[in-house]
């Protein structure tokens, strides 16, 4: 079996390697490439919390601010590993559940 992955690299070539071990050819051809703004900054003045979506999300926000101690709120559970990955301390993940997360 061939399976086409269209992720952006970083992330296909994870995917890749998980699919190889069971016996199957990832081929990686990226839709998309995520690039960084130097020197970004995230104003924090004001803010409670942070929500994130993705896991470039958070790869993003690490670049741009050098708190770790502000609650995250992810969409799903790769995004909170990132997260916890990048320092964050207080992470919470909705599980992949949108209704969850505004539960939350």
């Amino acid at each position: 079996m061939r399976v086409l992955l269209t992720r952006p690299r970083a992330d296909a070539e994870e995917s890749a390697r998980l699919l190889t071990v069971q016996g199957i050819e990832a081929v990686i051809a990226p839709l998309i490439n995520i690039s960084y703004v130097p020197g970004a900054t995230v104003d924090l003045a004001a803010v409670q919390a942070i929500l994130v979506t993705s896991a470039n999300g958070v790869r993003a926000l690490s670049r741009a601010m050098q708190e770790r101690d502000v609650p995250v709120y992810t969409v799903g559970d790769a995004s909170a590993r990132t997260a916890a990955e990048c320092g964050f301390t207080d992470v919470t993940s909705a599980g992949g559940d949108v209704g969850a997360l505004a539960a939350i």
